[in-house]
């Protein structure tokens, strides 16, 4: 989902920061690989959270924020992702994936990623 009335086209550059609710489950560490992979995979540059201050103003004018939240029971795991505009704190965009079925929760999770790649590709063609 894109926020209403937002270019994306202006951002450039995204840095991974901590979890939506603030400390990582074992399933958020798990899935942080991938989501910085498919980050990686888009248009945008990546920038470590500790390099986000050597960023000029208008870098950071083009950087977005990346949070994320796992959930994953034995029956499905869902993912969350959402953009913030650096500035503004504003978010931007975001998506969600879940699988449930798969014989273990570690497939679950695998499969949650893999969906969850392609919508964050989509996002930030």
């Amino acid at each position: 989902m894109i926020a209403k009335g937002v270019d994306l086209k202006k951002y450039e550059y995204a840095s991974l920061t901590q979890t939506k609710n603030g400390f990582g489950t074992t399933t958020d560490i798990e899935i942080e690989p991938g989501i910085y992979d498919a980050i990686e995979a888009t248009r945008l540059q990546m920038v470590g959270e500790r390099r986000v201050e050597e960023l000029s103003s208008d870098q950071k004018g083009k950087l977005v924020l990346v949070k994320y939240s796992a959930t994953s029971t034995q029956e499905q795991s869902v993912l969350s992702v959402s953009f913030e505009d650096y500035m503004t704190g504003k978010t931007v965009a975001s998506c969600r994936a879940s699988s449930k079925g798969a014989w273990t929760r570690q497939r679950d999770v695998d499969r949650a990623i893999s969906k969850l790649a392609s919508r964050i590709s989509s996002i930030w063609r």
